[in-house]
């Protein structure tokens, strides 16, 4: 194993030497590293731990340091060993004491290990020398600045003991004399630790094999954030401690070496051939999650800003087509973004890296490197979005970065923001966010609940839509100043979410765009503290030219709770188009909190009104009668001027109303008329979405089976229209294209399902048909729909055959798709007969929990786990009776999906029969019993409502498998 050397420094750099390394790398290889801690803990009072099982998010919620001492500058050290699997280091901190104490804590991970007994403290000039000398044999390199130089008065201190406090992954410092307040001291620590394989946080190596020699390159690299720079070296892991970094690794000479910076210097490792230490600038002050190492062997192509910033992006060699042309546009990112927020990047260079093998979902985000998935530059609109979000966060997480968590979601919806102005600039195809799962989380009985991960993307993409209504309401000159303004505040600081709104507040009174006495606090905090939406309701009054308009809860699931609608109020804008006025500008007035206001000087009564344009605000519309006719008769006449945006607004929020009760459906199906000439992608997003939805909700009935009909009739109008995909067309009519043609196939189009059964045949026919599918992915759930017994029997086999070293993901969805896709009851009992009743090793619990999950999505799926719960009462209660969280899941899925009387009753038969049988789902299906009948009284009135709109407008029943 090869031993670290010496660390060299020549005089104008800002470390001496230090030896780490090869001995703490033996150990770290050991079966235990007891022995590592023993003898380097001696001469101090050590702590020890066991085993400690804490899961590291206990950690997120630490209190915070003490704030006796907070660092002024760091050098950090590092020598990773990336084929070895381990690496050393040594940081050198400089602080300053804030009050009198005897006790230096900072952060350290139970995981990294800590050289105790070479761990010293020095007091740096600034006041007498402590009482006792440091002892002459002691050798040790003389401190640095935080200048840079060499520190001209060094006194060491006496440490009486160190320890580790794993619970709160502290690392506590006890010196036998106390720290003068506001005199400056280093501190100088020793570290090693492991490279990580299994988790891409704090300090982690993977492996890629080159492309014509198949040899194989390591590779190690850092993933601080989530309070990961403690696992890589002591440090105060807290973001609003920011200091300046001076950092230097050792690298192989087949290697390099990038970090935040670009070079100082390289220099040659002595008696280690080879070897090179290579030395960067000093980082401006930065959070220690912003610090960033990685050392590997790729190749590069680069480009230079016009403001002289370097971006180079780094990858494979065989790779490197894939992104050419990528640094071009990150530098064409990186300008707008400067020019947007008038502030110049703060960095000489920018480096991306295309990282190998790199699994996480997040990109390695560091000021001035950010490591992303080879995937990620794969798609060009996809990469396009990605990196115009990951450099945004180079200004708003690290020039700028979130003192919490909470705060961390504004940064990163105004990152978000930001980026979706320059994939606008540059004229990118891109996705912007929709608003449709917001309106569907935040009108559920309980919102947020069983999201886990989801509920974060939920909360930032409600900011980002704030950020948006601000910059309408505000005027973009105010809400592009204003963040200027903030960041010129609070460069190389933190910051939480009310100085964004006091500087957006400032800034509007300055320029005169928001009335005394709001303030935009008052506005945001009237949206983000809440986790509902609000429907605003217009009723004009035709005589006067008025309206009054009325703001209530959204809540689309049944019951609904009466007192919850009317106890909730926002700040609402209210801006309007009409057709002599198609361009929105500032708010008439706004609704400050108010249930209900006015407004005046509307058109006349042959002239529609469009309130919430662009959807400039997260909430939904509805309008008297008289005014949806006149929005219909102009969307369906020639020559309408309505933007795409507003006319899917105006699908999404008709059917939405009528899904909740607030809205006759037929006025809803009215709105769809004007899709028959329709052919703009963001319109025909609000249809699918219905189509889902609303087919789910009304599936098994005979207003379902009609619906489809009609739903058949437009989509093909529509795919008639489009004509026959060429290689030239936009993305954006090629994803038209594409989905309509899934959905198509989805409602049991006939071409469309004969297409995907002659593409599964070949599958079948093949001689070894576990070596890997060759159906497009698109097919698969198309064959098990409408196909036969047979085919999807096959199917089932490929799940239970699929080879061990097959990806997950590919057995996931075959899973899924068994089970969610089949109209046939047969299918989904057989489903359900191997993953519940059958013996088998085959199916976990999380299998089980998947498939009752898909059968919520159909009324062929929960009809027949009802039947197959009623039928096998006993034995699944049997099965199940140790594993009572699954067993209340079954019974949950079973019956809680019905929305009919027909459903009410089953389920009420159900309860009947085994009253006081259902254990710890006792309560649940007396819920179910509760949600069914709202949703029947819904039923009652909707279903004939639809089906008599349905006779009366063209649909094709003809063309189905069924």
């Amino acid at each position: 194993m090869l031993r670290a050397a010496v660390f060299h420094m020549m005089a104008v750099l800002l470390l001496a030497t230090a030896t780490v390394g090869s001995p703490a790398g033996k150990v770290l290889h050991s079966k235990s590293s007891q022995g590592y801690e023993d003898k380097h803990s001696a001469g101090h009072s050590v702590s020890r731990r066991s085993v400690d099982m804490t899961h590291s998010k206990a950690h997120t919620d630490d209190s915070h340091l003490p704030r006796d001492v907070i660092p002024n500058a760091y050098h950090l050290e590092l020598r990773p060993f990336p084929e070895e699997g381990y690496f050393t280091g040594r940081v050198r901190i400089n602080v300053t004491c804030q009050r009198a104490t005897n006790a230096i804590t900072l952060h350290a991970h139970e995981n990294l290990h800590i050289a105790h007994s070479e761990v010293t403290v020095r007091q740096l000039g600034g006041g007498p020398p402590p009482s006792k000398p440091e002892d002459p044999s002691i050798k040790r390199d003389r401190p640095f600045n935080d200048k840079g130089s060499a520190a001209a008065s060094v006194f060491p201190l006496t440490i009486s003991s160190t320890k580790k406090e794993p619970s709160k992954q502290w690392y506590v410092i006890t010196l036998t004399d106390n720290l003068k307040k506001n005199v400056t001291y280093q501190l100088d620590l020793s570290f090693s630790g492991n490279l990580t394989s299994d988790t891409t946080q704090g300090f982690f190596r993977a492996s890629y094999q080159l492309h014509r020699t198949k040899e194989q390159r390591w590779f190690a690299a850092t993933k601080l954030s989530s309070n990961s720079a403690r696992r890589v070296f002591p440090c105060f892991d807290e973001p609003e401690l920011k200091a300046p970094f001076a950092i230097s690794v050792a690298k192989n000479n087949h290697m390099m070496a990038l970090s935040n910076m670009p070079i100082k210097l390289n220099i040659e490792i002595i008696n280690e051939t080879g070897w090179t230490w290579v030395h960067f600038q000093t980082t401006p002050p930065i959070s220690t999650y912003s610090v960033a190492v990685a050392v590997l062997d790729l190749e590069s192509t680069s480009a230079i800003t016009k403001g002289g910033v370097s971006v180079t992006v780094f990858a494979r060699t065989n790779f490197l087509s894939e992104v050419q042309g990528v640094a071009g546009k990150a530098s064409l990112i990186l300008e707008f973004i400067e020019d947007y927020l008038t502030v110049p990047f703060p960095l000489p260079k920018l480096d991306l890296v295309a990282l190998p093998h790199y699994s996480d979902a997040e990109p390695a985000n560091h000021w001035g490197l950010t490591m992303l998935k080879e995937s990620d530059f794969m798609n060009e609109d996809a990469e396009s979005w990605r990196l115009a979000v990951e450099i945004a966060h180079q200004w708003l997480s690290h020039l700028v970065t979130p003192t919490s968590l909470g705060d961390a979601r504004i940064n990163k919806a105004l990152a978000n923001y930001v980026a979706m102005l320059a994939a606008k600039q540059n004229k990118w195809n891109w996705n912007p966010v929709t608003s449709y799962s917001l309106y569907y989380e935040y009108s559920k009985r309980h919102p947020s609940a069983g999201l886990g991960s989801q509920e974060e993307y939920i909360k930032v993409t409600k900011i980002q839509w704030l950020l948006r209504m601000l910059n309408y309401t505000l005027t973009e000159v105010t809400f592009r100043d204003g963040l200027a303004k903030f960041l010129q505040e609070k460069k190389f600081k933190t910051f939480n979410e009310d100085e964004v709104w006091g500087a957006l507040t400032s800034q509007a009174r300055e320029d005169m765009t928001l009335a005394e006495p709001a303030t935009v606090q008052q506005i945001a905090k009237s949206w983000v503290t809440k986790d509902r939406l609000p429907v605003v309701c217009v009723t004009r009054d035709y005589q006067d030219d008025s309206a009054c308009v009325e703001q209530h809860v959204f809540l689309k699931e049944h019951p609904q709770n009466a007192s919850e609608r009317e106890a909730v109020l926002w700040w609402v804008p209210l801006i309007y188009i009409t057709p002599n006025n198609m361009e929105p500008h500032g708010p008439v007035i706004w609704m400050k909190d108010e249930r209900h206001t006015n407004i005046n000087n509307l058109p006349g009564p042959d002239s529609f009104i469009i309130l919430n344009p662009d959807e400039i605000g997260l909430f939904m519309v509805n309008y008297d009668q008289q005014n949806w006719a006149l929005l219909l008769d102009h969307l369906r006449g020639p020559g309408s001027q309505i933007p795409a945006v507003t006319r899917a607004k105006l699908l999404h929020d008709a059917w939405n109303l009528a899904y909740a009760g607030e809205l006759d459906i037929a006025t809803a199906l009215n709105m769809t008329l004007f899709l028959e000439q329709e052919t703009e992608l963001a319109v025909w997003e609000a249809m699918f979405t219905m189509i889902d939805h609303l087919g789910r909700r009304i599936g098994g009935t005979n207003a379902g089976l009609k619906f489809e009909g009609y739903a058949r009739f437009l989509l093909t109008r529509l795919t008639q229209s489009l004509g026959t995909p060429q290689p030239d067309e936009s993305s954006e009519k090629a994803k038209l294209q594409s989905r309509a043609h899934s959905f198509l196939c989805q409602l049991g189009h006939q071409p469309c399902v004969a297409n995907a059964r002659e593409a599964y045949s070949k599958w079948m026919q093949n001689e070894d048909p576990n070596a890997g599918n060759l159906v497009p992915e698109q097919y698969i759930c198309t064959v098990f729909q409408w196909g036969t017994v047979e085919e999807w029997e096959f199917g089932l086999q490929r799940l239970i055959e699929l080879p061990a070293d097959r990806k997950q993901s590919e057995r996931y969805y075959l899973l899924k798709t068994l089970a969610g896709c089949p109209r046939q009851e047969e299918k989904v009992e057989r489903i359900l007969y191997i993953t519940l009743l059958e013996d088998n090793d085959n199916f976990t619990d999380s299998d089980v929990r998947l498939v009752l999950s898909m059968l919520t999505g159909g009324s062929t799926g929960y009809t027949t786990l009802f039947k197959f719960l009623s039928q096998n009462w006993e034995e699944l209660r049997q099965r199940l009776s140790g594993k009572p969280g699954l067993w209340e899941y079954l019974v949950y899925s079973a019956t809680d999906m019905f929305k009919t009387l027909d459903g009410y009753n089953m389920v009420s038969e159900l309860y009947v029969t085994h009253q006081g049988e259902f254990g710890t789902a006792e309560q649940i299906v007396e819920q179910a019993l509760c949600t069914i009948n709202a949703e029947a009284q819904w039923s009652d009135v909707n279903l004939p409502a639809m089906e008599t709109w349905l006779d009366k407008h063209p649909s094709v029943n003809t063309n189905t498998t069924e």
